[in-house]
């Protein structure tokens, strides 16, 4: 099923529910009935209309609303007040173009962050790959563009050439930037060889600013030595998730616990990145959990 056939689908059957949920509450808010079964039949068409509204929400609003947070981690091994701007996004799967990714290019090109890290989960079917090369490429980075693969792109993409020749570099070792007194370490794993991750941080100088980069939180609590910044992605934030609740499912060995954000974690700052694109077994909706792209300022102290 095409894309077009796909919105085509969910507005049919949006409008269809959404009319007989209309149809029935009026008819039962006009009824003269005492039974307490005309309460309940109400609330439940009360909610059949929410349920109802957030959907169409989810798939005409949330879904391609990009929100750009800011974030600042101090460290004592810059020099006093200097900043490294990292930019950290997560999750294209790309399978077309959107309004969220178009919005993350304009951000990124006004903003010029020091370097960009995309924290894995490339494409969701192998003809993406070319736009995929390609929208990484346009994105600007003073010291460059840095990558991990995710789940899907060793799975299913392994084969696949994401990164090489221009979009960005694919982490598997230390790569050290150095902007005046500010050295920052950069190290990163793909999904499926995690050991990478550790024996590169046992690597690095403990006098650079270390960030480690993988596709999922589960390796924040057994990093030895612990890196200054974690960068994740992966739980979507749930991609659906309720009031009070947060994420209905992560994907994670840690559930709940990281889903979303920024946590502390011993000596690490952990960043757990929405994403902006969605699971390809899941329908292209968002609900409190909107595509995200991260600006963390690190900055001396």
């Amino acid at each position: 099923m095409s894309q077009l056939q796909r919105v085509l689908a969910i507005v049919i059957v949006t409008g269809v529910v959404a009319l007989a949920g209309l149809v029935s509450a009026g008819a039962l808010w006009r009824c003269k009935l005492r039974s307490p079964w005309l309460h309940i039949a109400r609330g439940l068409v009360s909610l059949l209309i929410a349920g109802v509204l957030a959907l169409l929400y989810g798939v005409f609003i949330e879904a391609d609303w990009l929100e750009v947070t800011h974030v600042t981690v101090t460290t004592k091994k810059f020099p006093v007040g200097k900043t490294f701007r990292i930019a950290h996004f997560s999750d294209l799967h790309v399978d077309d173009n959107s309004r969220a990714i178009s919005r993350l290019t304009d951000v990124l090109r006004k903003d010029q962050p020091d370097v960009i890290v995309f924290t894995g989960d490339s494409i969701n079917e192998r003809d993406a790959a070319p736009l995929f090369r390609r929208i990484m490429s346009q994105l600007p980075a003073k010291y460059g563009r840095f990558a991990v693969r995710g789940n899907h792109d060793t799975s299913r993409w392994a084969d696949v050439n994401l990164f090489d020749n221009g979009p960005a570099t694919e982490l598997n070792s230390e790569f050290p930037v150095q902007r005046e007194a500010q050295r920052v370490a950069l190290c990163g794993a793909p999904f499926d060889d995690p050991e990478v991750l550790a024996h590169c941080l046992s690597n690095t100088q403990r006098s650079a600013f270390t960030i480690a980069v993988f596709h999922t939180p589960d390796l924040v609590e057994s990093l030895a030595p612990q890196p200054d910044l974690y960068l994740a992605g992966h739980t979507h934030g749930g991609q659906i998730a309720l009031p009070f609740y947060g994420a209905v499912i992560t994907f994670s060995k840690f559930d709940k616990k990281y889903e979303a954000g920024r946590y502390r974690v011993g000596e690490t700052t952990l960043y757990v990145n929405r994403g902006i694109g969605f699971e390809p077994q899941l329908p292209k909706v968002r609900l409190l959990a909107r595509p995200e792209l991260t600006l963390i300022d690190v900055v001396g102290e």
